[in-house]
């Protein structure tokens, strides 16, 4: 799974935006399967607590904040 067209938000900083990923492979704890409901499904609740997991861990993981990400569920080969 990959977080895709990360908006990164540089204040108008070419040159750091340049340096920040496009694109990046995920860790495995943000699976849909980590965020199934207690009945098993997984719905918008579950979409949205991920969503906010995952863009959390980007801003920490690379030390800037962006204005939002397409995921895409493609598995690593």
């Amino acid at each position: 799974m990959k977080a895709i067209n990360i908006k990164w938000d540089t204040e108008g900083d070419r040159d750091v935006f340049d340096t920040l990923p496009q694109e990046v492979t995920l860790p495995k704890q943000f699976s849909k399967e980590n965020y199934l409901d207690e009945n098993g499904k997984y719905g918008e609740a579950e979409m949205d607590a991920r969503s906010e997991d995952i863009s959390d861990w980007l801003s920490n993981e690379y030390g800037f904040c962006h204005s939002g990400f397409t995921l895409t569920e493609e598995e690593e080969v």
